[in-house]
């Protein structure tokens, strides 16, 4: 199990990797559901969105946000439609190696924005928990 001082975590923007770059609302939307739903994990500390949003768009490597935000760790991702389809990837990365620890995509259907924002939050959320308890 991770010390409790090992029990951070920065969520970064996720990137907009769909065709023609018009999905800044929806992954901004999942940085946001993110931070409120890992917030919420007892005994895990996660920096608020403005601190995270500081780093949109910006080039930074991961022991460097970690440095400044003061987390153990960091989480990205990136966000791609095809189609009617919707793909969410997210990687856990511990900032002291610079190692992906965990990493998941998530396949859904495009349709109602904030329930599928809910929903793939809900799942990384629980997901990141159960990694961050596991070490």
């Amino acid at each position: 199990m991770v010390a409790s001082s090992q029990r951070t975590v920065a969520v970064l923007p996720f990137l907009d990797l769909t065709e023609g770059m018009k999905q800044g609302e929806f992954t901004d939307g999942m940085t946001e559901e993110l931070i409120d739903k890992l917030s919420k994990v007892p005994g895990l500390r996660v920096p608020p969105p403005t601190a995270s949003f500081y780093y949109k768009d910006r080039q930074v490597s991961v022991s460097d946000v970690a440095g400044k935000l003061g987390v153990a760790y960091v989480l990205d991702g990136s966000v791609r439609k095809s189609g009617a389809r919707l793909r969410v990837a997210a990687r856990l990365v511990r900032a002291d190696t610079g190692y992906v620890v965990w990493s998941e995509t998530f396949d859904r259907p495009w349709h109602y924005t904030i329930l599928l924002q809910d929903d793939i939050a809900g799942a990384l959320a629980d997901a990141v928990k159960a990694s961050l308890d596991a070490r």
